[in-house]
């Protein structure tokens, strides 16, 4: 799963919220604050379509676009691509679990659990 640019994240994170299937004029509806163009996000749109972020359907002459990546899906490719990167998986892993909180931990606990099979408990 390729990483997103920061246009691209938020226009996921517009997919992410809506109730449902987005127009191109729905998402630049949604990104006013920004003063993008029409073309802009129909590009934006038609990539995230190509790199397989979204599915889109045609009704009419209107592309409607939803994500086909689930916002868990994509946090957990950051967190990946994070860990890649760092020189020191061991220190990159201590520093994260020094700054998360103790619900963050324990939930973290019971998921390493739950994924390691019982003989080897």
């Amino acid at each position: 799963m390729r990483s997103l640019g920061p246009l691209e994240s938020a226009v996921m994170s517009l997919l992410w919220d809506a109730d449902g299937a987005l127009s191109v004029r729905q998402a630049l509806d949604g990104l006013r604050d920004r003063d993008l163009a029409y073309t802009t996000v129909a590009t934006v749109l038609e990539n995230l379509h190509r790199k397989e972020w979204v599915e889109r359907e045609r009704l009419g002459r209107v592309w409607f676009y939803r994500p086909r990546v689930q916002p868990s899906e994509h946090a957990a490719s950051q967190m990946r691509e994070a860990l890649a990167a760092s020189n020191s998986p061991r220190a990159t892993f201590l520093k994260f679990v020094d700054e998360i909180s103790d619900d963050e931990a324990a939930l973290l606990r019971e998921l390493l659990a739950e994924a390691t099979p019982p003989e080897e408990r």
